[in-house]
């Protein structure tokens, strides 16, 4: 009894099965690129123009086929939303083309625009399926990323790699704990700029890499704070903090004790010690007082 049900479920999910491919196979004539804006519920949008000027014609089946479609799709966008609190990137547009399809074979171009904190992306790739037997092997065949990333020698070196690797995965994963990092940095920044405005200055603004620091009593005599983030082909990252000194040649000849040139050795110390932000605010005091 129990294999006569498994054979009748069976034959109704292979007949289920045909219908939706002969569907697809119908939609799929005419060269398609959907747009789909992924905020404030578009995807359902376009599902619903699409579809929704034929349903009148549309038998039983089509019509419970469209609703599991649109069921599908909200939970999509749902677990998107879970995504991007999760993960930090939110993708504000998705664009699919397909441009090859067969019994076994199957290649589409993707295109994703999204952001990571302030990081803007626009990731290009082509993904091609291929059915070999009962195994279903996708490969991405061609990436391209293009961001603004110039500023960050190091990350766009890294996103070479990644097009060269077509290893999306890791471009993503890398992408948020970068960004991350440059947060951590523009965070610091802005505090000592907003606790010792008369001391810190940030002359490419608090998302840059420097941070200067000069006395008020004291003319001529100023600190650098260098932090840099590097990041190196197999996506990890280290932030790098330097303290640079420029001081007036009579004070230099005052300082018997090399107390300032050895002053980057010095901040290392108290960074392994204290951290970056109780170091930078240590010598940033020694710089008011």
């Amino acid at each position: 009894m129990k294999k006569n049900l498994e054979n009748v479920y069976e034959a109704q999910i292979k007949a289920l099965q045909e219908e939706i491919a002969a569907l697809q196979g119908q939609q799929d004539k005419n060269e398609r690129e959907i747009a789909m804006n992924l905020a404030g519920g578009r995807m359902q949008d376009a599902l619903l123009i699409m579809t929704g000027h034929q349903e009148k014609e549309m038998g039983k089946s089509q019509r419970d086929i469209t609703a599991h479609l649109k069921t599908e799709i909200m939970e999509m966008e749902e677990d998107l939303i879970r995504q991007t609190k999760i993960n930090g990137i939110v993708l504000v547009n998705c664009c699919v083309k397909t441009v090859e399809k067969g019994n076994k074979k199957m290649v589409q171009q993707h295109r994703l625009t999204g952001h990571c904190s302030f990081l803007d992306f626009q990731v290009e790739f082509e993904l091609t399926d291929v059915q070999e037997d009962t195994t279903l092997v996708r490969t991405i065949t061609d990436l391209n990323i293009v961001m603004d990333s110039t500023e960050f020698k190091d990350f766009s070196n890294f996103v070479s790699g990644v097009e060269d690797k077509r290893d999306l995965l890791l471009f993503f994963r890398t992408l948020r704990r970068f960004s991350d990092r440059c947060e951590d940095r523009r965070r610091t920044f802005q505090h000592f700029q907003e606790k010792y405005p008369c001391v810190v200055s940030l002359p490419g603004g608090c998302r840059a890499e420097v941070m200067q620091i000069k006395s008020p009593k004291l003319a001529g005599c100023a600190l650098t704070i260098y932090w840099s983030i590097e990041v190196t082909n197999e996506g990890d990252i280290t932030p790098k903090i330097d303290l640079l000194t420029k001081m007036p040649e009579k004070v230099l000849e005052m300082d018997s004790r090399k107390v300032i040139e050895n002053a980057p050795d010095s901040f290392q110390s108290l960074l392994r010690i204290l951290g970056a932000e109780a170091s930078i605010d240590t010598v940033i005091q020694s710089m008011a007082a």
